[in-house]
């Protein structure tokens, strides 16, 4: 029975760790436009994009288009209006971390994103690496956190 658990769970692709998740993202990116996201407590930590199929990224950022035209964007907002008083937005200036960052409204609110562009890579590692390093350093996580859910979110281009 346990053979027949695995085998379905290798043939239907469901992601059992960060790391699958992670390699799911990168393989099914190259196919259609994805976004991972990284949850806890009912927030969005970190959206990672795909630039393959996104390519408004390049006209709201300032980045060469060549440099990372397949690559990903990691992202995450805070609200303006508090940005002084979020303790995450006061480490993410102590952090050291070099990011993109610009002032937008979602909808009547204003928010800034913050971005990290990363070239076209296959190694989930890496990508995962740096998603690890936003998080740990700005949202003070460690991988003993068991609230953290990763959701693939298919969008459709149509």
């Amino acid at each position: 029975m346990r053979f027949w658990n695995t085998l379905k769970n290798t043939l239907t692709g469901k992601p059992r760790s960060a790391t699958e998740f992670i390699q799911k993202f990168i393989r099914d990116s190259k196919k259609s436009r994805l976004q991972l996201e990284i949850i806890r407590d009912n927030e969005i930590l970190v959206q990672v994009d795909s630039l393959r199929f996104t390519p408004l990224w390049f006209k709201v950022f300032t980045v060469d288009k060549n440099k990372f035209q397949n690559g990903f964007v990691l992202l995450f907002t805070f609200e303006r209006d508090a940005i002084k008083k979020i303790n995450t937005y006061i480490d993410y200036k102590n952090s050291g971390i070099e990011l993109i960052e610009l002032d937008e409204m979602n909808g009547e609110a204003p928010i800034r994103t913050l971005a990290k562009f990363l070239t076209e890579t296959d190694d989930a590692i890496y990508l995962g690496n740096e998603i690890k390093i936003i998080i740990d350093l700005i949202f003070k996580s460690n991988e003993l956190d068991p609230q953290v859910i990763f959701n693939l979110q298919y969008i459709s281009t149509k």
